[in-house]
Order: C-alpha cells, then structure tokens, then sequence
C-alpha cells in the first residue's frame, strides 16, 4: 500500500467508520442506562395502601379532615418508602 492510499483508507476511517462506531455506542449506552433506571435504580413494588385499622387509628385520632388527610399521607408515605 503506497503511503497516498494509506492516508485515503485513514480519512476514510475517520470520516466514515468512526461516526458510525459513535452511533453505536452511544445507542448501546442509552439503553444500558434505560435498563439500569428501570431495573436497577427503582425496584419495582407493590403498593401498600392503608389497613382498615389504620384508617379506623386516623379517623379516630383526628380532629379536623386536615389533619386527617396530613396523618393518612404520612402514614403511606412510611408504608411505602
């Protein structure tokens, strides 16, 4: 391979194949991180809602639907956190 040829297939290289090999992985990379978002960082869990007698604890000892409303979010909060 004369030294013009050599410079020509490594003008090609950058030009051509190297963006194509950045496209790649930058898409691979992507979905590695969609699937560690979705599989790694938040597991998936049921949600916990309120027994009867927790709710029956909050009706009683609240006053005010206020405070009924700010205890009954605390309490989910808790259960699911």
């Amino acid at each position: 391979m004369t030294p013009k040829q050599e410079d020509a297939l490594l003008d090609y290289l950058q030009e051509v194949i190297t963006p194509l090999i950045e496209r790649v992985l930058v898409k691979k990379l992507g979905q590695a991180m969609s699937f560690a978002k979705e599989e790694l960082i938040q597991p998936k869990r049921e949600w916990q809602d309120l027994t009867d007698k927790e709710v029956e604890l909050i009706y009683v000892n609240s006053q005010t639907t206020k405070l009924a409303i700010l205890m009954a979010q605390s309490t989910l909060k808790e259960k699911n956190t």
